[in-house]
């Protein structure tokens, strides 16, 4: 079962930052996982809250932000004072990295652009993701079926993840099948042995978010869990 650092090596640095994605490295850790959102400048950039407030010195949505404007506030010190001045990470930056890293991802499309601004982000998304090495397996995910749909239509060579927050539905694969998905990225709190037989029957790989706990971890491996995402991968 394989172990994806979720929002890079996030339970010892900030998440998204630099710092948390550096810290792979020496530790042999060779999947991530993380977020993209769009400034209202167009840039690409790494967070999980459509919000700065939870993880910065600042306030407001990103969409609202341009990347000058974050890049002046601090992503570091709400974690520790030992990562003051960490900035927000661009998408090219990641990009670069993971090429220099030989690294795996799983990016999930993360905004709350209108509708009509979609389709650049998408582009954006799609041009940004054609620079990876093509040794790096990459997935694409999201909890937003359309954009995911929209998403597959650009780049239908790219394995998607489907995202569900509480309960699998009952029309767990017509959705699947719906949107092309590969993966069910299902949430670990409601997940069951049952769930995971019926989508590994129909052929669906199950990659469980957020594991943090070693015995769940355990009890995931043995049902046949492809992989888990977690703040722990080592």
């Amino acid at each position: 079962m394989q172990k994806i650092a979720h929002r890079g090596i996030s339970a010892q640095a900030p998440e998204n930052t630099r710092a948390a994605f550096e810290k792979m490295v020496n530790l042999g850790v060779d999947w991530l996982e993380t977020d993209i959102d769009m400034t209202s400048d167009g840039q690409l950039v790494l967070i999980h809250d459509s919000k700065v407030d939870r993880t910065s010195n600042g306030n407001g949505l990103v969409n609202h932000n341009s990347l000058l404007g974050l890049q002046k506030l601090d992503f570091g010190q709400w974690f520790g004072d030992e990562f003051t001045d960490e900035r927000i990470v661009t998408l090219q930056w990641l990009i670069d990295f993971i090429n220099a890293h030989a690294l795996n991802v799983n990016f999930e499309l993360k905004t709350e652009v209108k509708h009509e601004q979609q389709n650049f982000y998408l582009m954006r998304v799609h041009q940004s993701l054609h620079q990876l090495n093509q040794t790096s397996q990459v997935i694409v995910s999201s909890f937003d079926v359309d954009l995911l749909k929209k998403y597959h239509e650009l780049m239908p060579k790219i394995p998607i993840g489907l995202l569900i927050e509480g309960e699998l539905p009952n029309n767990i694969i017509e959705l699947a099948k719906n949107v092309g998905a590969t993966y069910i990225h299902p949430d670990v709190t409601y997940m069951t042995e049952e769930q995971v037989k019926l989508l590994l029957s129909h052929d669906l790989q199950v990659n469980v978010w957020t594991v943090n706990e070693a015995v769940v971890a355990k009890k995931l491996q043995k049902w046949g869990v492809h992989a888990i995402f977690t703040d722990f991968p080592v």
